[in-house]
């Protein structure tokens, strides 16, 4: 019974649902692993999807400005209409790198969160950064990643990994989201009969947000 946690007044099942997965992955992640301070550029690659959409609504919370990196137009629109500062289409730049350095007024960001965790994705966050910036991989992709030791050394990066968040860190998060402050990005709602339904928009990416499974 020690890991049952009440469910606060005005915050709804979906809601809390989302609670325990896609938006307490994201405040573990920023507030311990990213460490997000009041005006910081913060990058967040694959922020359309899932976890990362709801990861731009957790930035701005912790008052940073969000540069969303996805690979559709859909995605994106999506970032922007949550909080999203300013967006990066994966497929119209040639550069990915040199776009958020512009953005950011050739600084780099403080951090950079990959949602998707392939290597070529990780090697984006990593050379966005600033001096000092951290990169965080929230995401199981392929491939290994590679870091030169005397450029890591010289500018005093950071690179992790976050995996999920506490008992306490998911009270903070409840209580949030139950003031309004971030809301749960539902893309699909289904009974659970038709469970594959949301699979298959998965697979085809054609899913905005999470899927809501319902028992009525």
């Amino acid at each position: 019974m020690e890991n049952f946690l009440p469910i606060p007044k005005g915050l709804s099942y979906e809601a809390a649902a989302m609670a325990t997965d896609a938006v307490n992955t994201n405040w573990h992640c920023m507030k311990e692993r990213a460490r997000i301070n009041p005006h910081d550029n913060v990058l967040l690659i694959g922020a359309g999807g899932g976890v990362g959409i709801h990861g731009v609504q957790v930035a701005k919370a912790f008052g940073a400005r969000v540069i969303a990196m996805d690979v559709s137009d859909e995605k994106l629109e999506l970032a922007k209409k949550w909080g999203a500062d300013e967006v990066v289409h994966v497929k119209r730049e040639t550069d990915l790198v040199a776009a958020v350095k512009k953005l950011t007024d050739g600084r780099g960001v403080d951090a950079a969160i990959d949602y998707v965790g392939h290597a070529q994705t990780f090697q984006v966050a990593y050379d966005s950064l600033t001096t000092s910036g951290r990169a965080v991989v929230i995401g199981v992709g392929k491939g290994d990643i590679h870091i030169p030791t005397r450029p890591l050394m010289l500018t005093e990066r950071i690179v992790t990994g976050s995996r999920h968040s506490t008992r306490t860190e998911l009270i903070e998060t409840m209580e949030v989201m139950a003031r309004g402050l971030i809301q749960p990005v539902i893309g699909m709602r289904k009974h659970f009969t038709e469970v594959e339904s949301i699979f298959d928009a998965i697979v085809d990416e054609k899913l905005l947000g999470r899927g809501a499974l319902t028992y009525e």
